[in-house]
């Protein structure tokens, strides 16, 4: 996943010889991972949902947020509430982020919009980015006005974390390689918890933000999860389900 808010499993991952490295964005990884190419990843949790008779969960590791994510956002040139009936352009990367924006506008404001489109739109009346885009994106933007991180919205809305993605392995892949794969994620996040603010450093000046910046959204993400994360998992599902979006 080349995502900043990703370094912490990826910075110095020892997976010997057993296991090569894709870079793949979420709904790159989701298609992948469904066609059977890829073994294991950090799979947007809508993927996950949409192929448990295939891949089950490594640990608890993945990546989730209390509150605000601070890159998955809705750009738009009207408050979020009025957005009945708009274009809402949706970048070609997300796969979960993408569902969470229905569920906030249709669910959550009841609010039906006249059209979901793939990749920027000039005519969009907003714009749905994700991760490194996003954070790029928010420093020039002078087209839309108002900025919703929806990770927030789910926050207020439903008083849990929300988690995006989750490490998964086929359920056929061997013993040996479920656990060796278990144990080097531990052992990388072990060391880069610790060393946020050398990553946020080393991304600094690619993503053209302060480092110091970096480090706090960084530090802003849950990568072991805790009951709640899982409770927040339960409930997207359940929501997912009721909306009939899986």
């Amino acid at each position: 996943m080349p995502y900043l808010n990703s370094a912490p499993f990826f910075r110095g991952l020892a997976l010997g010889d057993r296991f090569s490295l894709t870079d793949l964005v979420p709904r790159e990884q989701g298609a992948q991972a469904a066609s059977g190419a890829i073994a294991a990843g950090l799979l947007p949790v809508v993927d996950f949902f949409r192929l448990e008779e295939t891949f089950e969960r490594v640990g608890r590791f993945g990546i989730a947020v209390r509150g605000r994510a601070r890159s998955v956002l809705l750009f738009s040139r009207t408050p979020i509430r009025q957005l009945d009936g708009a274009k809402i352009a949706v970048t070609e990367e997300s796969s979960t982020s993408a569902i969470l924006l229905r569920l906030v506008l249709e669910s959550r404001y009841k609010l039906s919009p006249a059209e979901y489109t793939r990749g920027q739109q000039a005519d969009a009346d907003a714009l749905l980015l994700i991760g490194d885009a996003a954070l790029r994106f928010q420093q020039a933007n002078v087209q839309y006005p108002y900025e919703t991180d929806l990770a927030f919205e789910w926050w207020l809305w439903q008083h849990v974390p929300f988690v995006f993605a989750v490490w998964a392995i086929r359920k056929d892949a061997s013993p040996q390689d479920k656990k060796h794969l278990e144990l080097s994620l531990s052992r990388s996040l072990g060391v880069n918890v610790s060393r946020l603010d050398a990553i946020a450093e080393e991304s600094s000046k690619a993503l053209g933000l302060p480092a110091a910046s970096l480090s706090a959204y960084l530090s802003g993400f849950a990568y072991r999860f805790s009951e709640q994360e899982e409770a927040g998992i339960r409930r997207f599902k359940e929501l997912l389900h009721e909306s009939h979006l899986l």
